[in-house]
């Protein structure tokens, strides 16, 4: 059994070392299977570029979807949510998890096996096959939350235990989902979906509170940011009353507790001096997702008295606040984890604009009272394709990054 020393396990749930190679040296060799932002990074860019112009196909241009599979809309958002969101979650954890504990959770085959798990979902899923892509899908994240135990349990960090609960309750919403579409169920399965993104907003705001200002201290030089122990603790707290609130309770509780949370985050942003950031993309694409967590929350409580469509606040998350953070955060990881200096480059930043601009037409696209039909229909357009187009960009620069070996030598 491996042992690891307390002292060598870092506090926050994500280090990156930013003292990088400041050269690098010819690359040899397949690194793809090294650890697990490689493929389920690379995966995931891919695989959202082709979704979303497919999604813009069949809402525009005629493109069929086979007869006896989903409804398309229940398609979009169970893949943006389980194939897309869920591989970079993967990813980050089976990463993040080897520098908690100095232990490697998969390489090689294991690391092959649980891919093609996820890829042979959304495969199965377009070719009308639901129960096997239930069934890939469900083994996917079961074996995910195993090599994550095993790992965890062997370092003995009890208190990133609770990350297996994110784990397992998308898994949880997941079958759920499976078992409406499935058996023809009343529900919509529209709602395990939108629970499942509800998850991975206490993810975001509880992991958000740990890196941001971590990354924002090493990355702005003499920034001081405000980050109290009481928003420490009050935030997630608040955010999740939210969360239960406008999923649960009547709209003039669920608007109040909305408001309390959307304050309370925006209050901690404030802490963190965004305006400091600009000259640093690497931190200001961070910042900016972030700033989406109180925005959303707004939009919740607004939704739940009828004020906007409850499509605004669920793309805020998804497209804002999802979608900005995972870009920063698969960037800094590959940069960091290949052996790379943590820089952004122009192609970077044109991915960061790219989806920060997806982000506000999607929510601009669902103001009906602002937008006539052909209106929504450009804006609709113009958002997934400047989507499509920053995760082609993020394909672009990173493949050979992930194909190869570190360029300094080290595992990973």
């Amino acid at each position: 059994m491996t042992s690891v020393k307390k002292t060598t396990r870092p506090s926050n749930l994500l280090t990156i070392k930013e003292s990088q190679a400041r050269r690098e040296r010819p690359m040899t060799g397949i690194g793809l299977w090294r650890l697990g932002f490689r493929p389920f990074y690379l995966g995931a860019a891919i695989f959202s570029f082709i979704a979303v112009l497919v999604w813009l196909g069949i809402l525009f241009g005629g493109l069929g979807f086979p007869a006896s599979a989903l409804n398309p809309i229940f398609w979009h958002a169970h893949e943006m949510v389980f194939g897309f969101a869920m591989a970079v979650i993967a990813g980050f954890l089976l990463t993040a998890s080897n520098n908690w504990t100095g232990i490697l959770p998969a390489a090689g085959l294991p690391l092959g096996l649980l891919f093609v798990l996820w890829a042979l979902a959304r495969f199965f899923i377009v070719q009308s096959e639901l129960t096997f892509a239930a069934a890939a899908d469900i083994a996917f994240g079961l074996l995910l939350t195993g090599l994550l135990l095993r790992v965890l349990w062997l370092a003995k960090l009890w208190k990133n235990f609770l990350l297996l609960g994110l784990v397992l309750l998308m898994i949880a919403c997941n079958a759920w989902f499976y078992v409406i579409v499935l058996t023809n169920q009343s529900i919509s399965p529209l709602y395990p979906v939108e629970l499942a993104l509800l998850v991975i907003m206490q993810l975001l705001v509880v992991m958000g509170g740990r890196v941001i200002p971590n990354f924002t201290q090493n990355g702005v030089r003499g920034i001081t940011i405000w980050n109290p122990p009481f928003f420490v603790a009050a935030t997630p707290i608040c955010t999740a009353i939210g969360l239960i609130a406008w999923w649960t309770l009547p709209p003039h509780l669920a608007l109040t507790a909305c408001l309390i949370a959307a304050g309370v985050n925006l209050a901690r942003w404030i802490g963190w001096k965004p305006w400091r950031t600009l000259k640093h993309p690497m931190v200001w694409v961070l910042q900016l997702g972030y700033l989406w967590i109180p925005l959303t929350l707004l939009a919740m409580g607004l939704e739940s008295s009828g004020f906007v469509p409850r499509s605004l606040p669920i793309h805020a998350l998804a497209v804002g606040a999802m979608g900005l953070v995972i870009a920063g955060m698969v960037t800094r990881t590959a940069m960091g984890h290949t052996g790379r200096q943590i820089t952004a480059s122009p192609i970077d930043v044109a991915f960061f604009i790219l989806i920060a601009i997806s982000g506000v037409l999607r929510v601009f696209a669902a103001m009906p009272q602002i937008l006539d039909p052909t209106q929504t229909r450009d804006v609709l357009m113009a958002s997934g394709i400047a989507w499509s187009l920053g995760f082609l960009a993020y394909t672009y620069r990173y493949t050979p990054w992930l194909l190869r070996p570190r360029i300094d030598g080290r595992p990973g």
